[in-house]
């Protein structure tokens, strides 16, 4: 906008966007504009999707279809680990997206001026998650159009297993994002907290199976016991038993996996939204919105 629309908006006195969804939209839009500024970013983000397939295509030649097919998960490696590469980037931006773009808001001084204006906090917190999804969403659908389209990797695209998983994969967002709210409203107040979040998001990583069958925990109780906890290991199997083995929701396997992400998002959701407005009321009590 041009200097003189601004000030014109200002003297009209009356607040602009009121819908929520608007309100969303509007921050969605500005980190659409802020991504698209860095061309040369998205085409290495691009280049280095093809790399990385890639990579996991090669490591597959060294995997025993044997061994692999034994743990339930058929023949091919490329195919298995595609779905843990794919999707394990939506697992750091619920875990630490929010976090990071709260600091950068806080430090460019930004979230102090929005803090003022008629704009609902809450919107724009989730809006600012926006930006990790949408390259999270490019980098899923590079890989699998190089994995499918380039290396010949096959998935199961039945309505009843597409639909399974488009529904693990919601309750995987859900489920992680709920935690990257509570590390938000905590980075918020305390100014620390990002090792922490960082140590989390990698346990859930490594320990949800992203390029190995889960099966191979039961050498090893204790880490298995830890991995259960995780929302990203449950949704993982899921998406891995729907677009891998063609399972429907009605498989018990899948029942079982649904039941826990329900379970925990219907507990975490609220609470992290909970931790989210605390951790805003807080900072605005003790005016530090524009200190960290």
């Amino acid at each position: 906008m041009e200097p003189d629309q601004i000030l014109e908006v200002l003297r009209e006195g009356r607040p602009h966007f009121r819908s929520p969804t608007r309100q969303l939209l509007g921050v969605v839009w500005a980190n659409l504009k802020i991504l698209t500024a860095y061309k040369s970013w998205l085409v290495m983000d691009l280049l280095s999707t093809v790399a990385s397939v890639l990579m996991y295509y090669f490591v597959g030649l060294q995997v025993d279809p044997l061994k692999l097919a034994s743990s339930g998960w058929g023949t091919s490696y490329l195919a298995f680990s595609l779905v843990g590469v794919a999707t394990s980037n939506y697992l750091w931006s619920c875990l630490t997206r929010l976090s990071h773009s709260i600091q950068h808001e806080i430090r460019g001084g930004t979230l102090e001026a929005v803090a003022v204006s008629p704009v609902n906090m809450t919107v724009f917190f989730l809006g600012l998650t926006t930006r990790g999804y949408i390259v999270s969403s490019i980098y899923l659908v590079g890989v699998f159009a190089v994995g499918t389209l380039g290396l010949g990797a096959r998935f199961s695209t039945s309505l009843p297993s597409l639909f399974s998983f488009f529904l693990m994969f919601a309750l995987m967002l859900i489920a992680n994002q709920s935690l990257g709210l509570i590390a938000a409203g905590v980075v918020m107040v305390y100014k620390r907290g990002d090792p922490i979040t960082f140590i989390v998001a990698a346990m859930n990583e490594f320990l949800a199976g992203v390029l190995y069958p889960l099966e191979m925990l039961k050498a090893f109780p204790a880490l298995q016991v830890i991995s259960m906890m995780f929302p990203y290991t449950h949704a993982l199997d899921g998406m891995r038993r729907s677009l891998i083995l063609g399972a429907p929701l009605t498989d018990p396997s899948m029942l079982f996996d649904l039941v826990v992400l329900l379970a925990f998002t219907a507990i975490m959701a609220p609470l992290g939204l909970a931790v989210l407005g605390w951790g805003y009321r807080t900072i605005r009590s003790q005016g530090t919105t524009s200190s960290y």
